[in-house]
């Protein structure tokens, strides 16, 4: 009967998700932005301390007026074009971060006499500014949120609301007093409650029956010249010390388990690769497995997970497109996308422990404390002493 009961539960779910949204008025705020080029990323989750869905919106702003040294090998005209190309971008950088501020300022001057409770502060002197708004919309059952305020930081949000934003700003001189520096983020979160409970309702994502789900479509990109599969092995055992930076290092390492990370980890699964001049077919790939990675997690709210709303590849990073989060000691598993000059690459992957990325992964059929094993013609030459 309570198999029966979490069935009908999980239906009438899925089709309740698509009919709630999120704040009309933020959600345009938040395209605005993009259009701006302030990047706007969003995730979805059902693990973020509760096992209702989760939508994050987050934008981060960072702009200097320092002057970049012009090399001193170029011409008098060349560095004068070059520095004037320099001013006039720097300049349009901070007019876009003016209209930024102002869009936010409006938006929740607007929203905080519609909001269960909101936190508007200013302070503006000799050219600096600290900003700090935040407003929040009470949940369903009336609980109220309540603000809570980093001193260190100069941050101000609201926390335990169904639908809250925050935006907190400072711009201020170096500590030389040379040039200004505006840095400061936006966040907009929005829960919808599932009636599930982690203990009760929850289970384990469902790893095989995901990989059979995408399969079929990408089969068919295998049969294309120069497509390949290769196997992946990335171990790191506890007591390797390598040279491990959060953005750079020998090894990139993610994990999601804080402080209880023990610095171990296995990671296997299957690199599919397409050649860079299958780019249609390549981004054609992208939106079918983005399409059934999202009806998938919105199917199952009972399958711990965090979703990325994305625009495709990425030649920066390897990014996530879902995420199977551990639950208890499961396995986590992992969809993700990176493009190069080379091609476009899918990776799937299942991680016991903390995930540990070599940073030439893509060269590599296995990586163990460091120790390397390059896929057949892709070991690099030595250099000539």
């Amino acid at each position: 009967m309570k198999k029966i009961f979490t069935i009908i539960l999980l239906a009438t779910f899925s089709a309740a998700v698509f009919s709630q949204e999120s704040n009309k008025q933020l959600l345009q705020l938040e395209k605005y932005l993009e259009e701006l080029d302030f990047g706007v990323s969003h995730q979805q989750t059902n693990c973020g301390g509760s096992t209702n869905i989760r939508h994050t919106w987050r934008a981060g702003f960072y702009e200097t007026t320092q002057k970049i040294p012009v090399d001193e090998g170029l011409s008098e005209e060349k560095r004068k074009q070059y520095q004037a190309y320099h001013d006039k971008f720097i300049a349009k950088r901070w007019q876009n971060l003016e209209h930024a501020v102002d869009s936010v300022r409006l938006a929740f001057a607007r929203l905080s006499k519609e909001s269960s409770k909101s936190y508007l502060f200013e302070d503006h002197k000799d050219g600096t500014d600290t900003i700090k708004y935040a407003l929040a919309f009470a949940r369903s059952d009336g609980r109220v949120p309540y603000l809570y305020e980093e001193k260190k930081s100069n941050r101000a949000e609201f926390w335990g609301a169904q639908e809250a934003a925050s935006f907190n700003f400072d711009k201020n001189f170096d500590s030389q007093g040379q040039f200004f520096v505006g840095k400061g983020s936006y966040e907009h979160v929005y829960e919808i409650e599932t009636g599930l409970t982690w203990e009760n309702d929850m289970k384990s994502f469902d790893i095989e029956a995901f990989r059979a789900l995408i399969q079929p479509v990408i089969n068919p990109l295998l049969s294309l010249k120069g497509a390949k599969t290769y196997p992946v092995y990335w171990r790191h055992d506890v007591g390797y010390e390598d040279e491990v930076g959060i953005n750079g290092g020998l090894t990139h390492k993610t994990t999601s388990y804080g402080k209880n990370a023990t610095g171990q980890g296995l990671t296997t699964g299957t690199v599919y690769f397409i050649p860079a001049q299958y780019e249609a077919e390549a981004e054609a790939l992208y939106k079918q497995l983005d399409s059934l990675t999202y009806a998938y997690v919105n199917q199952h709210p009972e399958q711990p997970y965090i979703y990325n709303y994305s625009k495709g590849y990425s030649r920066y990073n390897l990014e996530e497109i879902v995420e199977g989060v551990k639950y208890h000691d499961d396995d986590n598993y992992s969809l993700r996308s990176y493009c190069s000059d080379d091609g476009f690459f899918i990776l799937s992957l299942t991680t016991k422990g903390d995930i540990w990325i070599p940073s030439d992964w893509p060269k590599l059929k296995s990586w163990i404390n460091g120790e390397k094993v390059y896929l057949k013609g892709m070991k690099p030459k030595d250099k000539k002493k």
